[in-house]
């Protein structure tokens, strides 16, 4: 076929899919202590080990706090100084990886079963003997501050990390406004005292991958040695307070392009309306085909790209939609933004576009489903706010497979509320 002859604006027919149930896991238990769960896949000689603790960055005490102490948790301990940590993991062929979220921190590591094995003393040292070197965290958090430095030039990084404080309030742990001074304010005794109250003694294990009793044996040596404090800092709850400015502009001299924000607080995946929340929103601006897309970049031409999304967090979540924009056009793509989003909560969507959008969720959860790494992701994901994964994912399912036209014009007027929107600038608004 000549793909000149293709017309693009015909939807490819759509076949329906079906959804067989969350593939199977095994629970076990390690040492009686260790939640542990099991996706096998003996085709593969690979194996991934995921370690949560249930502690992050909302009980950090200083801005940065958290993201450091996981990143220099593999700098060096007191068996391994960081030289050896690498040429460790690199001649095993190995991935390593600490990172801390809002509410956990995750240790990852990726490698052949044979291997990962023998990795275990490295990452026992790591989660219970880091020492957080001095000169280590000086270079680190230089080049964390260089980088900073430089994101705070482009007007889209600028706008994703101020746009947060706009919907949650620059006093909750969501919406905080990091600072080129907060580089400048840690300390590695910061470090070490986040470390210390990590605790250990509740973490859960994720394994995906060609799992036998090998492994199971050697993971259960290793957590024998693993901290029995379960307790760290309790999380204090934070109100939600969104900015009484409800427009902010940043003028930024001489851009010639601005970047646009705007979104509003929305429910989470606990929530009954969750799923016909993400279709709606994968109407508005979800995939290429969205509303947004056609409208602000195939018609309008006023950008290359737009997208909204739900931004999940396990207290809160909001919905938000971006885009880069000539400077001088600014308000006209705002105005058509909010026209598209008034005409979802105004008119019904026809049946064509509700089955396109919903296929296109569907393949993106079928997608996400596929082999055992992607499910432990999924796993962890639903895990972290105490949801039975079957159970969620077939409502999920079943909600998107049944929704009308009359849920998504429901949901739309429901949420997408434009006169409760906060709204982002940052370039130049003419």
């Amino acid at each position: 076929m000549n793909t000149q002859d293709i017309n693009r604006k015909i939807a490819p027919a759509s076949e329906s899919l079906s959804f067989s149930g969350f593939p199977a896991f095994t629970e076990k238990k390690i040492n009686d202590r260790f939640p542990c769960y099991c996706f096998e896949n003996f085709n593969s000689e690979v194996v991934r080990l995921d370690i949560v603790v249930d502690a992050g960055s909302w009980i950090q005490q200083k801005p940065l706090q958290a993201s450091s102490m996981a990143r220099m948790m593999t700098e060096g301990t007191k068996e391994y100084n960081a030289f050896r940590i690498a040429e460790t993991i690199d001649f095993s062929g190995a991935y390593l990886d600490v990172t801390a979220s809002n509410h956990n921190t995750t240790i990852s590591i990726f490698a052949v079963k044979h291997i990962l094995e023998k990795l275990f003393p490295l990452l026992r040292s790591i989660m219970t003997e880091s020492v957080f070197p001095e000169e280590e965290f000086r270079v680190i958090l230089a080049n964390n501050k260089q980088e900073f430095i430089i994101g705070n030039k482009k007007v889209m990084s600028l706008a994703r990390r101020i746009f947060p404080s706009m919907i949650y309030g620059e006093n909750h742990p969501y919406g905080k406004i990091l600072k080129e001074s907060d580089f400048d304010n840690l300390a590695t005794e910061d470090l070490k005292q986040l470390y210390n109250q990590l605790p250990l003694g509740s973490s859960r294990c994720y394994i995906g991958g060609n799992i036998d009793s090998n492994v199971i044996s050697s993971l259960s040596e290793m957590m024998q040695h693993i901290s029995t404090r379960e307790n760290g800092i309790a999380e204090k709850e934070s109100e939600i307070q969104p900015s009484t400015d409800k427009e902010r502009v940043i003028e930024i001299e001489d851009a010639v392009q601005s970047a646009i924000m705007l979104g509003i607080p929305v429910v989470g995946r606990s929530h009954p309306d969750f799923p016909l929340l993400v279709l709606t929103n994968t109407i508005l601006g979800g995939y290429f085909g969205s509303r947004l897309m056609k409208s602000i970049r195939e018609e309008k031409g006023f950008t290359y790209g737009i997208s909204s999304g739900i931004a999940l967090r396990n207290k809160a979540s909001h919905l938000s939609i971006q885009t880069e924009v000539k400077s001088e056009i600014t308000q006209l793509a705002l105005d058509e933004i909010f026209r598209e989003i008034s005409r979802l909560s105004a008119e019904k969507v026809m049946m064509d576009e509700l089955n396109i959008a919903r296929n296109y969720i569907f393949g993106s959860l079928l997608r996400s489903l596929d082999g055992p790494f992607a499910l432990t992701e999924r796993l962890m994901g639903v895990h972290s706010i105490n949801l039975d994964p079957e159970k969620y994912f077939r409502y999920y399912w079943d909600t998107i497979a049944s929704a009308t036209p009359e849920d998504v014009l429901r949901t739309a007027e429901k949420y997408l509320r434009p006169d409760e929107m906060r709204v982002l600038i940052v370039g130049n608004k003419n």
